[in-house]
């Protein structure tokens, strides 16, 4: 029994010369795996297409004519149909101002114009792209019976740098 306490405790005093900070020791390399990260990118494209599109044009600059019109043979209805009555004259005003309105309508149905024009029409829309980019290793060690793991750069060999820190008990 004492052969095996022997062994564990000639250890010590190699670690013990280190116990006033730290030291650097190689570690045996158990694993290594690349760590990959997928990238998805959106890629902004401009699809177009043909379409057929109604335009409706309204006249501009309408002439008076058709108002003045109304307004003259609304204003003689008007007065015919007051006739001996001596409301004559707001009932000739009412068909007056109703012939405008009316002839007012009717000067802007005619002078509406539609057609139809073929028009191009385009829209942004995304196509998904995705692309893998190498982040590294996980790099797996061992220190005696400990498997610990740390992540780095580049692949390793068979054994990796480790910093040992020694801290005294209380």
């Amino acid at each position: 029994m004492r052969n095996r306490f022997s062994s564990a405790f000639l250890a010590v005093p190699a670690l013990t010369a280190a116990a006033s900070g730290s030291t650097v020791i190689e570690a045996p390399v158990v694993s290594a795996e690349a760590v990959v990260e997928v990238v998805t990118e959106r890629i902004p494209h401009e699809v177009c297409r043909e379409e057929r599109v109604r335009v409706v044009e309204r006249g501009h600059g309408h002439s008076a004519t058709p108002v003045l019109l109304g307004a003259v043979v609304g204003g003689a209805a008007g007065a015919v149909v007051g006739g001996n009555s001596r409301h004559r004259d707001v009932i000739a005003g009412a068909g007056a101002v109703l012939g405008a309105s009316v002839g007012h309508d009717a000067g802007h149905r005619r002078s509406d114009e539609s057609y139809y024009v073929t028009e191009e029409v385009c829209e942004v829309e995304y196509e998904l792209r995705e692309s893998e980019r190498m982040r590294g290793y996980r790099v797996r060690y061992r220190i005696g019976d400990t498997i610990a793991e740390t992540r780095r750069d580049e692949l390793p060999g068979a054994t990796i740098a480790v910093r040992v820190q020694f801290e005294p008990l209380p």
